[in-house]
C-alpha cells in the first residue's frame, strides 16, 4: 500500500512502480470518481467490489499488487470496508514531501484550477492567495497526521520515501521497494509507462518567494 497524502508525487510512484512489471499496479482503486474519469467509465462504486481488482487488476504476474492510498479515501471507506484487514500481507510504502511548502503551493494551484496532474483540463485560473495557501499548509499537516495515527494504531514502520529521493534517484528507490517486497533488485523501469510530468514552474517559486515575504517570520522554517 502507497500511502499518502496530497501533492507529494504519489502517482508518478506509482507509475514508476507498474513500469516495472513486478511491483503490482498501485493506482487509486478507492477513487471511484477519478477511476471513472480517467480510465473506466463503468468502474464499481462497491467497495468490496474494489477490493477485489486491487488483488487481480491491481496485480503483476508474479502474484505483488499495490493500492495507492490517500488520507482523505480513507475518510470515504466510511466503515464499508476495511483495507487494513479485507487486503492481506499487506506492506505499507509512506510517501512524503520534506518541502511542506512547495507542497501545499502545489494543492493550492491543484484545488484553483483542478488540474491535479499536467492532462487534467485547466478549469480555472490559480490566483495567489496568502491565507489559501496556509490553509493548504494546515490540510497536508491534517493529512500527514492521519498517517501517523494509522501507522501508529497498526503497529507498523512503513518504509518511508520522499517526493525528493523519487525524483533524484527513482531506481534506488525502486530497489528499496522490491526489496520490501522480497524481491531481489535491481528492477527496471519501462520508459513506455511513465507519462506523468512535472507542473512546478516559475509560478510556483514566485509563490513561494511572495508567501515568504508577506506570512513574516511565522513560516520561516519551511524555507528551503
Amino acid at each position: 500500500m502507497i500511502c499518502a497524502s496530497s501533492r507529494t508525487g504519489s502517482s508518478y510512484l506509482c507509475q514508476l512502480l507498474a513500469s516495472t512489471h513486478v511491483l503490482g499496479n498501485p493506482f487509486e482503486y478507492f477513487n471511484t470518481r477519478g477511476r471513472r474519469k480517467r480510465t473506466h467509465p463503468g468502474y464499481p462504486a462497491d467497495r468490496r467490489l474494489q477490493i477485489a481488482i486491487i488483488r487481480t487488476e491491481g496485480a503483476t504476474r508474479n502474484g505483488v499488487y499495490g493500492v495507492k492510498v490517500t488520507s482523505p479515501q480513507l475518510a470515504s471507506l466510511d466503515g464499508a470496508v476495511d483495507p487494513f484487514r479485507a487486503l492481506p500481507n499487506l506492506s505499507f510504502v509512506r510517501i512524503r514531501r520534506e518541502d511542506l511548502l512547495g507542497q501545499a503551493i502545489s494543492l493550492a494551484r491543484a484545488r484553483q484550477s483542478q488540474q491535479f496532474t499536467a492532462f487534467d483540463r485547466k478549469r480555472a485560473e490559480p490566483v495567489y492567495s496568502t491565507d489559501f495557501i496556509r490553509r493548504c499548509l494546515r490540510s497536508v499537516r491534517e493529512e500527514e497526521s492521519i498517517w501517523d495515527a494509522v501507522m501508529a494504531r497498526l503497529g507498523h514502520q512503513p518504509l518511508t520515501v520522499t517526493y525528493e529521493e523519487v525524483l533524484q534517484d527513482p531506481l534506488h528507490v525502486l530497489d528499496r521497494i522490491a526489496s520490501l517486497m522480497g524481491l531481489v533488485p535491481p528492477v527496471a523501469i519501462d520508459p513506455n509507462r511513465i507519462t506523468l510530468l512535472i507542473q512546478r514552474d516559475d509560478r510556483s517559486i514566485e509563490w513561494r518567494r511572495r508567501f515568504l515575504s508577506e506570512a513574516g517570520d511565522e513560516f520561516r522554517e519551511l524555507a528551503l
